[in-house]
């Protein structure tokens, strides 16, 4: 179900990416340049995202595959994503320790709105500029009609960017928290293997058997000391 939600989240952020292009192709080479860099952010946090359930599906996948008794925690360990190995291995261990989450796309979902914010703001200053030319540069009406066709453009960079950015930055972090969503289930499962399948790779449970393994030591210790006596009564008759 979230890799559809996931799926379809990308392909709206894609697609109100590509429907602002649209508009701006072969008449505002600003306004396209600036769609252009939100699509390139939009893709980059994709990629990371993408790379993130890549890794956790792997993680799933080696716990579903887990059988009782493991003969070996590091050639386990050794089949997931490197980002994950010593996570898992010191949450095995008893380390509260949180999965990795996503490194780069919290810090793109707020870099998108300001790209947006930024396309606002240059399309604000080319309307500015636009309309202060039209209206200082000519008396006729007709000539004044046709100078503002720049700042027309203008707002077209202001409005356009924001629904590009504001549209693609609301997707991604849409995206981030499916993502974070499939993370966390993937935990709790590592987290029931833990007590079960896994319980004997604990620091917990070593330290449970290396007590119990003390207590036979010194049950036996008064036989050995029985025995030793009864050897030296031998030696001595």
């Amino acid at each position: 179900m979230n890799r559809h939600f996931f799926t379809a989240a990308f392909l709206l952020g894609l697609t109100a990416i590509v429907w602002v292009a649209a508009g701006f192709w072969g008449s505002n080479l600003l306004a396209l340049l600036m769609t252009g860099v939100i699509a390139a952010v939009y893709g980059l946090g994709t990629l990371e995202l993408h790379r993130f359930r890549q890794a956790t599906t792997t993680l799933n996948t080696a716990l579903s595959a887990l059988v009782a008794p493991l003969p070996n925690l590091g050639a386990w360990l050794a089949g997931l994503p490197a980002s994950l190995q010593n996570p898992v291995r010191l949450r095995i261990e008893g380390e509260r320790v949180g999965l990795p989450g996503p490194g780069l796309t919290p810090y793109l979902v707020g870099l998108l709105v300001m790209l947006g914010m930024l396309g606002t703001f240059l399309g604000m200053v080319v309307t500015l500029n636009g309309a202060v030319f039209a209206l200082e540069g000519t008396t006729d009406l007709q000539a004044i009609r046709n100078a503002f066709s720049a700042p027309m453009k203008g707002l077209g960079l202001a409005f356009g960017t924001s629904v590009a950015g504001v549209a693609s930055s609301a997707m991604l972090g849409l995206m981030s928290a499916l993502s974070k969503r499939e993370r966390l289930q993937a935990a709790q499962r590592l987290d029931s293997q833990i007590a079960t399948t896994l319980r004997e790779f604990s620091l917990t449970h070593q330290r449970q058997e290396a007590f119990k393994a003390l207590q036979l030591q010194s049950q036996a210790l008064p036989q050995v000391v029985d025995q030793l006596q009864a050897m030296m009564s031998q030696m001595q008759q």
